[in-house]
């Protein structure tokens, strides 16, 4: 009994431990991140260094944790960093008890499964958005194949917008965004709305954010060669949204045989773990090594591969 309190305390020690250095180096690596695409975008188009982001604002940090949260029904407003270290800390203990008292590998071995939980919990929290911006992406050829007809007969930019987007589906993302921002937004400020709508519209992605500068310009200059100008782009943006849309459809596919070949791993691993005939080798701190960085580079490969798809779609 008394070993196998030793054994849960060591975990937890060995867990918490893991957890701060972890902590630690995200704090300061914030640094080293390189200047993103949707930044890129804004600059050749001349649009201006947004300010820094509103913790209440659509799309900042705290938006995207309450959004994976409440997919589990979790309310987490006004306590969003607490909640998503938690939930590192509770699926890094996971993934340590999982390797010593599952595949048998000692404490210190086991650590590797406090990395491990915590890269998932990261891409479930960026997984929530990145599904979002894709649901907005997937609206923006709909919504821009009507409007590009209303506008021309229709020359209220507002009110075009409001009935193209009418249309969309009842749970539509783009829908919900340009009635309760755009539209509401614009008749409340006006065109000055569309100083806060354009940075706020790259947050969710660059396809979004060109529309709405597009739009934007049609509002401020109007006439008929900018509405024909205006047609002209969205032709060609909605071109652009459908190569990404099966660039997505690519990557996702890849995904999934990527979890499928990670579950296949961790099932032979877990065999050979639990097979009296390979107890003896086991027992190796070079395979227990090898098994905790196959772990580690598995979960780190997954998620390196999805931030990769996103940022160059």
């Amino acid at each position: 009994m008394m070993e196998i309190i030793y054994r849960i305390i060591t975990i937890i020690g060995a867990g918490m431990a893991a957890f701060l250095v972890y902590l630690a180096g995200q704090k300061y690596a914030g640094k080293f991140i390189q200047q993103n695409t949707g930044k890129r975008v804004k600059d050749l188009m001349g649009i201006e260094k947004k300010q820094k982001v509103k913790p209440s604002d659509f799309g900042s940090e705290e938006y995207k944790i309450r959004l994976a949260f409440s997919r589990f029904k979790f309310d987490v407003y006004q306590h969003e960093k607490l909640a998503l270290n938690l939930a590192r800390f509770a699926t890094a203990m996971l993934f340590i008890a999982g390797m010593h008292f599952i595949f048998g590998l000692p404490p210190l071995t086991s650590l590797a499964g406090s990395l491990a939980g915590i890269l998932i919990t990261n891409s479930m929290s960026s997984g929530a958005w990145s599904k979002l911006c894709n649901e907005f992406d997937h609206e923006i050829p709909i919504f821009l194949s009507g409007f590009t007809s209303t506008i021309q007969v229709n020359p209220n930019v507002l009110q075009a917008v409001e009935e193209e987007s009418s249309v969309l589906a009842v749970k539509s993302p783009l829908k919900r965004w340009l009635q309760d921002r755009f539209v509401r937004l614009g008749q409340e400020r006006g065109i000055s709305a569309l100083d806060e709508l354009i940075p706020e519209a790259f947050r969710v992605s660059n396809s979004l954010g060109v529309m709405i500068f597009l739009i934007g310009r049609l509002w401020r200059t109007g006439g008929m060669e900018w509405k024909r100008s205006f047609a002209l782009a969205a032709s060609n943006l909605e071109g652009v949204m459908e190569a990404r849309m099966m660039g997505l459809a690519a990557g996702s596919a890849a995904k999934n045989a990527v979890k499928v070949i990670i579950g296949v791993t961790m099932l032979i691993i877990l065999v050979m773990a639990r097979n009296p005939v390979f107890a003896q080798s086991i027992e190796s701190p070079t395979v227990q090594i090898v098994y905790a960085m196959a772990t580690i580079m598995m979960v780190f490969g997954y998620g390196f591969m999805g931030n990769m798809i996103e940022s160059k779609m």
